[in-house]
């Protein structure tokens, strides 16, 4: 009785073995392999945009600099609270997050000179700078600036949002960033 019992198992697992292999035979990928997949050119990451890919791009630069600013904002709080460890945790979080985030936005040049981009761009760039400031990396921003230098040279009067809330023109905002710099 044991054995039929134990004979029975043994096909009814041969049985559903069978069935997987068969299974899993018919199965098929269909994608290439990520060799043959080309990467991004760099044609396509600077080709300008238009229509819903430039709405989406501008909502884009919009929430990351909002980002930006509600992340100053808690940095500010983190440092008038003297939350070391909290500051510090934060910091890596906020790193990642440019990296991740706010850098490939950032990359194209072809944004800083679209008319409906351009003052996004700068504004974002402005943002990221201030933030470098706050988490206590001058040399960083210094390089953000040095790119709003050499992106909007010849456009010193467009106005940007910068101190938050506040309008000023390009060249007063980066007086303005230079001297937040040294002050930390």
């Amino acid at each position: 009785m044991k054995r039929n019992r134990c004979l029975t198992h043994l096909r009814a697992l041969a049985l559903l073995a069978a069935c997987t292999v068969l299974a899993t035979a018919c199965v098929t990928n269909t994608d290439a392999p990520a060799d043959l997949i080309p990467d991004a050119t760099a044609a396509e990451d600077s080709a300008p945009l238009g229509g819903e890919a430039l709405a989406q791009r501008k909502e884009e630069m919009r929430r990351a600099r909002a980002d930006i600013i509600h992340f100053d904002a808690t940095l500010y709080s983190l440092n008038h609270r003297r939350d070391r460890n909290g500051r510090s945790l934060f910091a890596k979080f906020l790193d990642a997050y440019l990296g991740l985030h706010v850098d490939p936005l950032l990359g194209s040049e072809w944004q800083s000179r679209h008319p409906e981009l351009s003052a996004l761009d700068a504004n974002l760039r402005f943002a990221k700078a201030e933030l470098l400031i706050e988490l206590g990396m001058p040399r960083r921003a210094q390089h953000v600036m040095d790119q709003i230098e050499e992106r909007f040279q010849g456009r010193e009067e467009m106005l940007v949002d910068y101190p938050f809330g506040e309008q000023h023109s390009l060249r007063e905002g980066l007086e303005m960033l230079r001297d937040r710099k040294w002050r930390g």
